[in-house]
């Protein structure tokens, strides 16, 4: 039992050795983390910059830009190249498209909307646009119809911690009334509740 107990521990001592240093360090297994989900469909920009951050903190920790990984399938996606080299390709590159077409695509509300408007409608650390109601209860993401609208309206369910269902059957529904000033400061909210989908008259 003493030589196999000595045998395994002989083995399991040449694998650690015969494992590449970096393979082990923190901060690498951080940066290949960070990495391999900026390559996951509709990766946030917040992905990318917490993908640079890894990186330097894996230099700083000792591991050289032109250290090889090994080769292999991280979650399905080939992992391949030096550090370095993934870096640049997904981390780097990446957040300059995605920042590019946030730009773009945040640019109509930022040259409308103002202060609480603005908030409301963008969603600055995931890049998100929400849409809103306006009375009569269409949606738009209109930028120029929602700056032009001294209400908006929001359908949110029952939060999740309350009964989702009335006691006739129906599924509890809210209506959110955002009013806001001529300069796009919020005045206030209201909020209504129904059973089943709110009437027309909710979005008034």
């Amino acid at each position: 039992m003493h030589r196999l107990a000595l045998a395994v521990a002989l083995s399991t001592s040449a694998a650690a050795l015969a494992q590449p240093a970096h393979e082990s360090n923190e901060h690498y297994q951080s940066f290949r983390s960070w990495a391999v989900d900026t390559q996951m469909p509709n990766p946030v920009p917040n992905m990318f910059k917490f993908c640079l951050q890894a990186y330097d903190r894996m230099i700083a920790s000792g591991v050289s830009p032109s250290t090889q990984v090994t080769e292999g399938e991280v979650s399905g996606i080939p992992w391949k190249g030096t550090v370095q080299e993934i870096k640049e390709k997904w981390c780097e590159a990446g957040l300059k498209k995605t920042t590019g077409d946030v730009a773009a695509r945040h640019a109509p509300y930022k040259a409308n909307l103002k202060a609480d408007k603005l908030r409301l409608v963008i969603d600055e650390t995931h890049g998100h646009v929400s849409s809103y109601a306006l009375p009569g209860g269409q949606y738009t993401s209109d930028a120029k119809k929602l700056a032009a609208a001294p209400v908006w309206f929001l359908d949110v369910g029952a939060p999740s911690n309350e009964r989702q269902y009335c006691p006739g059957g129906g599924k509890r529904k809210f209506v959110r009334k955002y009013s806001f000033d001529a300069s796009h400061k919020l005045l206030g909210t209201t909020q209504k509740e129904f059973c089943g989908d709110p009437p027309a008259s909710a979005y008034r």
